[in-house]
């Protein structure tokens, strides 16, 4: 009979305890068989199970002795060690619950367990699956229990903390390596067996902590739970966390009085773990939330203590307590939702660097949970924070917000879409750069998933790239011009891989959301891109034909490309350089990969040519970097043909477009082809299809196509039907477009069609069909073949002056501003329109005369109704305005036909009575100046306005009349970088010739006796208005000390000159260059120091004419009589300025914030000069004590009859220009004594003598000059003489050194002079100079009083002068400047010398 496994252990038992001395053999051998019996047998059953363990015992007692005897529970080999381990572990197993040892040999026991324990962690061992199957059976039997009493605890609490050291997360894989188990059972349950030894280490510390939770376990527990480092494993922390979540009613008293200490008391703790609270409470709120319902309210305290570091610990906690994903904290109370509150008030914290950190836990909560009821309340603190003061952090909201729309892009907040972009426009520049890079990055993304099929386009994804374009207005960045942001939109803003049809859906849709200002950026950088493209072509020809006859020519053609081509790259001079290393290089590659991405047209096609180019060059060459940019800006990949296939194919293609985004689609493609007209190659058909659909956008279609022409390759007779009809029937900007489409495509085989055009429009306008646009067709056929106009001219001008002739009808509507005018009217503008570009061909030369057109166009402004010209009441001011644009326009070729009295009616058109009118004409005027279309002498017609009592046209007209200065300015000084000479002529001070001019012949001029200096005022307001326009713009920046010299020669010109129009309105022009000479000094309050101002001005021969010096002679007794008195030409300006000073106290008084312009702009019309000034006058008359009148100045005979221009020379102070003070009395005194000794002196002399031809005979010879800007003698010495300059260097007795030409001055000999004479001439030399002082006129009455008393102090100090010799001028007044050339030679004189003479050597 077989014997059961309880006898088969009793029998091995008795064995082993009959042998005294076993070996290790013997014993692994007998322990082995008793090992895997003991596994054989199981518990009694639960019936009889008290007695069946009393049997049981007895028969394993042999065993429990044999093991006992042997001291096998101490035994250290580790095979004896581990077989008794298992012995011991099953004999617990069967005999539970009784003990199947004695206390005493308990802990002997645990010993054992612990040291195969320990052992777990080797799972590669073969003795791995023996020890995971004693910790199973420990943990069944709950064996452990047994260790937590006193003697044993400190078994307890190594076991515990040697689970955590020894859980691995391999340990699972590892049990089923080692086990035999069957295949089917691993199938059939392979988790139950990967979770067992985990799951029962698990257990046996449950048990432990259910039995008894001290706080060593507690400390080990929390350890693990936040330990870091080499050593940590993450099934330990599992485990920590699995205990925490298993024993919360147990564990929580101990570990929620250990966090309230480290929030309360931190530094009673002597444990290192109180450093790690705020990681405990996440881990715990992880597994336990419900734990932390008495911690959660310090942690709220903390994020409200006034410490920072704090605040931010507390607040990074909470945000990970929040971001925990599918987690509930609802469900706990208000307890969780206090804390939320508070966490979204961080947001807005006084400290940056707390929001900050608000902002990232925020980006935390809301990725952890998109749709949970706490992202609202997140996404809306986070937008917020995008308006933050502080560019920090809105940079770091910016970054959060950008990411949570890559996140969750389809379901976001519109209005985070729209805010985030808003940064695009911040007012700091890192916040703009980094709102660029990552906008980009979001809309790449978005439009990937618009191409998967997940979004559908959104308008608010489409701002995106309209606010990148607006970043071309920032002037302040580097990183945001034009050649930065091409780049961009090249390689950044789309995936490179997105199809181009998608692209231009988006594309289209960005255009369906754009303003002007947008198109203007995108338009600016399509303009540099076509200009690099441009300059590019002619640079690789210049490389291509490689000459050596002419090295220089092609270095500087080089050098100028180079310029031009670095202008377009980021860092210009670093390009620069690139370009000079490239030419020298002369790679024929290089010059052929770029000629092909030049000349594609195909964005496919140049994407393969470039990478092929860069592959083949590599990164390791010296240009690699600089290639790859250059490769990319000269290729088509904004735009290409493809793109602009595409959009045709879209617009013809289907009809069910909408409204909106088939105008965008045409806009667009306008863009693209104006921009590259060739990339309309390959898509005629399409475009033809579409220009006659008979679109809206027909004209700038037309446009587009006109500047294809030479690009494409189309069959002329296909389009001329279309264009044809549109000049017939066709509105007048369709009908302009289509006549400079034909004039485009037509070859030179089809040149005649103009001739049948020209027909069937004169059959067209005779019969009275679509006359408008039909004299519009007329007047562009006339600008592209002036043969075929030509011989239909009579017969147009015939039926234009017919309109003219025409008697108004009574039944026609009358004008208004609102619908522009009546029939009449309207037909009188598109004739002149006709007539006027008839003579502006685009191609060929006019050959009639001009004459009857300029005659109609000035009876037409004078307004008159005679000599065959009707017109209505009400037809007047429009077709004036019409007139006076036809004269703009004219003057671009035939300003030399147009007449001074045209000019002037033309520009008095800036004072039209009609606001609406003048604001068109000024409007359209700037337009003509600042495209450098017109002359700018016109430029005048601003400062009538600039005086108008309308507000607006003041402010308008002083910004267009400040760009106008501003602009002439700039190339002026460019002129002179270049060293490039510059006709003073161009001078935007030039301007003062022609309105001084226009303003002599205003009827509306004073009379001859009118002393009224209001009346002047109000009269003068636009020369006054734009001498202080021309000043203040010059205090703002420009060269003053070029400015002023300027003007006093123009004044002294035009007083030398006469009216070549009415001779008898010379007296007017004099008068006029008086005012503005005294009002120049009065309203420049900048002294100057040596300018270098201009020996003679050139003065229009139309306008301004030159007489002899014996005319002069006799008509200076005359002018003299009709000019004013200085004093009143003072007051004239003083009133000019109190009216300033009024309408700027009435500003401030009035609180009104007052620009430049308001300051620059007075009221000076109507009566909106006061009678109040009249007493400021008054008292300023008092203080004026020079009243006597500067001479007339005497000319010079030049004739220059071909010439248009005529040379005038002007004296002014060289050395220095200043404004003087008041008069005092004694200078009048003195002004009187030397009227009668330069009298006596003037009886001496009798005429005036010429000896040019003596050279150097008159040498040492004393002479006296006559100075043409007072009328005096000045006495002085000849010192030397240049031949090749023929001038004479003349040392003045005032102490003025003068290089002088006597061949064009007036002078006399004073050879036998006596020393005495000298010396008297001398002291009335200075006398004069005080006499002939300029006043100043200040701006204030105690001021002029203040200086008036210094000015009486300093003379009646002063003694009677004497004499200057030049040494002693040397000595009080500086350094001498000397020498013989074309400059000036001035010294610094005297402060007493109001007035000093002072010559530039006259050059022919």
């Amino acid at each position: 009979m077989e014997k059961t496994p309880t006898q088969i252990v009793s029998e091995l038992g008795s064995r082993l305890l009959q042998l005294s001395r076993p070996n290790k053999d013997s014993l692994v051998k007998l322990l082995r068989e008793v090992a895997n019996t003991l596994s054989q047998i199981d518990q009694p059953l639960a019936t009889n199970k008290e007695q069946g363990l009393k049997l049981l015992e007895a028969e394993l007692r042999p065993l429990k002795k044999s093991i006992i005897k042997h001291g096998l529970l101490k035994n250290r080999d580790n095979d004896v060690s581990l077989l008794v381990t298992v012995c011991v572990s099953e004999l617990f197993r069967i005999l539970a619950p009784q003990l199947p040892f004695k206390d005493e040999y308990l802990r002997d026991i645990f010993n054992l367990f612990l040291a195969e324990f320990s052992e777990l962690s080797d799972t590669v061992s073969p003795y791995f699956s023996k020890r995971a199957k004693i910790l199973e059976t420990v943990s069944r039997c709950k064996c452990c229990l047994l260790m937590l009493h006193d003697d044993c605890l400190d078994l307890a609490h190594e076991m515990f903390n040697l689970f955590f050291s020894l859980v691995r997360e391999h340990h699972q894989q590892s049990l089923i390596n080692k086990k035999n188990i069957k295949t089917q059972q691993r199938k059939a349950n392979p988790q139950q067996t990967q979770q067992s030894l985990f799951n029962n280490i698990l257990a046996i510390m449950i048990d432990m902590l259910e039995e008894e939770a001290d706080s060593s376990f507690v400390v080990a527990i929390l350890e693990n739970l936040v330990k870091e480092g080499e050593d940590t494993t993450s099934a330990a922390v599992k485990l920590a966390s699995s205990l925490i979540e298993s024993c919360t009613d147990r564990l929580e008293p101990l570990i929620c009085s250990f966090l309230t200490s480290c929030f309360m008391d931190k530094d009673s703790i002597q444990i290192n773990l109180k450093y790690s609270y705020h990681e405990i409470i996440f881990k715990i709120s992880v597994t336990a939330p419900q734990m932390l319902l008495t911690v959660i309210p310090k942690l709220t305290h903390e994020l409200l203590t006034d410490q920072v570091d704090v605040r931010i610990k507390a607040l990074n906690l909470t945000g990970r307590i929040f971001a925990q994903p599918k987690q509930c904290l609802s469900s706990y109370g208000g307890t969780y939702q206090d804390l939320y509150v508070e966490f979204l008030r961080r947001f807005s914290d006084k400290v940056p660097d707390v929001r900050m950190a608000a902002l990232r836990c925020g980006k935390q909560c809301y990725l952890a949970s998109p749709s949970g009821n706490k992202a609202s309340g997140v996404l809306t603190a986070i937008q917020e924070r995008l308006l933050d003061f502080d560019d920090k952090v809105r940079t770091q909201a910016l970054i959060v917000a950008c990411d949570i729309m890559k996140f969750n892009m389809k379901y976001v907040p519109l209005s985070l879409i729209s805010e985030a972009s808003e940064r695009l426009r911040d007012k700091k520049i890192s916040v703009r750069k980094k709102a660029l890079e990552k906008l980009t990055e979001v809309y790449r993304d978005y439009c990937d998933k618009c191409s998967e099929g997940d979004m559908k386009i959104n308008d608010h994804f489409e701002q995106i790239p309209c606010r990148i374009l607006l970043l071309c207005s920032d002037k302040n960045c580097e990183e945001f011009r034009s050649q930065n942001l091409e780049l961009v939109l090249s390689d950044d803003l789309f995936p490179r891989l997105l199809p181009v049809e998608e692209r231009m859906q988006h594309w289209v849709q960005c255009f369906a959301i754009m303003n002007h200002i947008h198109l203007k950026s995108l338009n600016s950088i399509l303009s540099q891109k076509r200009r690099l493209q441009n300059e590019l072509r002619h640079c690789l020809t210049l490389w291509r034909k490689a000459k050596d006859d002419n090295i220089e020519e092609a270095q500087r053609k080089k050098k100028s490309y180079f310029v031009k081509l670095s202008a377009c790259f980021p860092d210009a001079s670093e390009a620069e350089d690139f370009f000079q290393k490239l030419d020298q290089m002369r790679d024929a590659s290089i010059f052929d990969a770029l000629t092909l991405l030049v000349d594609e047209l195909s964005s496919t096609n140049a994407q393969i040519i470039k990478e092929k180019f860069l592959k083949t060059i590599g990164p390791k060459h010296s240009l690699s970097q600089f290639l790859r940019i250059l490769s990319t800006k000269c290729s088509p990949n904004i735009f290409s043909s493809e793109h602009v296939q595409c959009l045709l194919n879209q617009l013809c293609g289907s009809t069910s477009v909408n409204t909106q985004l088939k105008a965008a689609s045409i806009r667009l493609l306008l863009v693209i082809l104006n921009m590259f007209p060739s990339y309309l190659r390959g898509s005629e058909k399409q475009f033809l299809n579409l220009l006659k659909e008979n679109d809206p956008a027909a004209d700038e279609l037309t446009v587009a196509l006109s500047k294809a022409a030479p690009y494409i390759s189309v069959n002329f007779g296909d389009y001329y039907p279309v264009l044809e009809k549109v000049c017939l029937e066709g509105t007048r900007s369709q009908a302009k477009c289509a006549v400079s489409a034909i004039g485009s495509l037509a070859g030179s085989s089809d040149k005649s069609v103009f001739s049948k055009l020209c027909k069937m429009l004169m059959d067209s306008l005779l019969s009275g069909r679509k006359i408008p646009t039909t004299l519009q067709s007329l007047a562009c056929v006339g600008q592209y073949s002036v043969l075929a106009y030509d011989n239909i001219y009579e017969n147009i001008t015939s039926y234009i002056y017919q309109t003219f002739q025409a008697e108004p009808s009574d039944n026609q509507l009358p004008c208004d501003q609102s619908s522009g005018c009546c029939n009449s009217c309207k037909l009188k503008i598109y004739g002149l329109k006709t007539l006027v570009k008839s003579f502006l061909p685009r191609h060929g030369q006019v050959v009639r005369k001009i004459d009857d057109l300029l005659n109609i166009l000035k009876k037409t402004l004078r307004s008159q109704a005679h000599e065959g010209i009707k017109s209505c009441e009400d037809t007047g001011a429009n077709v004036r305005m019409a007139a006076a644009k036809a004269v703009l326009l004219l003057s671009r070729k035939w300003d030399l036909h147009i007449s001074p009295e045209i000019f002037r009616l033309t520009i008095l058109m800036a004072k039209d009575s009609n606001a609406f009118i003048t604001k068109n004409f000024l409007t359209k005027l700037h337009k003509l100046l600042t495209e450098h279309m017109i002359p700018s002498r016109y430029a005048c017609a601003f400062s009538f306005s600039l005086s108008s009592p309308c507000r607006d046209l003041q402010n308008d007209s002083f910004g267009y009349i400040s760009g106008f200065i501003n602009n002439a300015t700039r190339q002026s000084r460019a002129y002179q970088d270049l060293d490039q000479g510059e006709s003073l002529t161009d001078s935007p001070a030039y301007m003062i010739v022609f309105l001084i001019h226009v303003l002599a012949h205003d009827p509306d001029f004073p009379s001859e006796d009118c002393r009224d200096e209001i009346v002047y005022a109000r009269f003068c307001g636009p020369l006054f208005s734009v001498l202080q326009v021309l000043l203040s713009i010059n205090n703002n920046g420009f060269i003053i000390k070029d400015t002023v010299p300027f003007l006093f020669c123009i004044f002294r010109a035009i007083k030398r000159a006469e009216d070549a129009v009415d001779s008898h309105k010379t007296p007017r022009l004099h008068i006029l260059a008086d005012i503005g000479h005294s009002a120049v000094n009065i309203l420049n309050s900048i002294v100057i120091t040596s300018p270098q101002a201009p020996r003679s001005i050139l003065l229009p021969s139309s306008f301004y004419s030159l007489t002899s010096i014996m005319d002069n002679q006799k008509k200076a007794k005359s002018r003299t009589q009709n000019a004013l008195e200085q004093s009143f030409i003072e007051r004239i300006v003083h009133t000019f300025q109190s009216q300033i000073s009024q309408h700027d106290r009435r500003c401030q008084e009035g609180s009104l914030a007052v620009g430049s312009e308001d300051k620059v702009l007075p009221p000076l019309l109507g009566n909106q000069i006061e009678t109040s000034i009249t007493g400021s006058t008054e008292a300023s008359k008092n203080n004026m004590r020079c009243s006597s009148r500067k001479r007339t100045h005497l000319g010079e005979h030049i004739s220059y009859n071909s010439l248009s221009l005529r040379t005038v020379e002007s004296e002014i102070p060289i050395k220095k220009l200043e404004r003087h003070s008041t008069c005092s009395k004694e200078s009048v005194e003195a002004s009187e004594s030397n009227k009668i000794t330069s009298s006596k002196h003037s009886g001496v002399v009798s005429a005036l003598k010429d000896i040019s031809n003596h050279g150097e005979a008159i040498i040492g010879q004393r002479i006296k000059l006559l100075s043409p800007t007072d009328g005096c003698f000045y006495p002085g010495t000849v010192e030397k003489f240049n031949s090749k300059s023929n001038s004479h260097k003349i040392i003045f007795d005032n102490g003025d050194v003068e290089l002088v030409c006597l061949d064009s001055e007036s002078w006399e000999t004073l050879s036998h002079e006596s020393l005495g004479q000298q010396e008297i001439l001398g002291k009335e030399t200075e006398s004069f100079g005080s006499r002939n002082c300029v006043p100043e006129i200040t701006r204030t009455l105690a001021k002029t009083n203040t200086q008036k008393q210094k000015t009486t102090s300093k003379q009646q100090n002063k003694k009677l002068p004497t004499k200057l010799n030049p040494a002693a001028a040397n000595s009080k007044r500086g350094k001498l400047v000397s020498g013989e050339g074309s400059v000036s030679e001035v010294t610094y004189t005297s402060d007493n010398i109001g007035l000093r003479r002072s010559r530039r050597q006259r050059t022919s």
